[in-house]
């Protein structure tokens, strides 16, 4: 996957998923925010180690 189609899709992803859960909260359903940080974190941290795993392969 090439890193410009990676990057829509992750955006895509983290915005859907975002839109899901404030939906959720709208509904009345109890959203732990602590673990929605952490996840969403690691989400992050795991979306540029694949972005930089795919761009060394251009390079290397």
């Amino acid at each position: 996957m090439d890193p410009f189609t990676f990057g829509i899709v992750a955006v895509g992803a983290t915005g859907a998923s975002l839109i899901g859960i404030s939906l959720l909260d709208g509904a009345g359903f109890k959203i732990n925010e602590t673990a929605l940080i952490l996840f969403m974190e690691t989400a992050k941290y795991g979306g540029i180690l694949l972005l930089l795993r795919e761009l060394s392969k251009l390079f290397l």
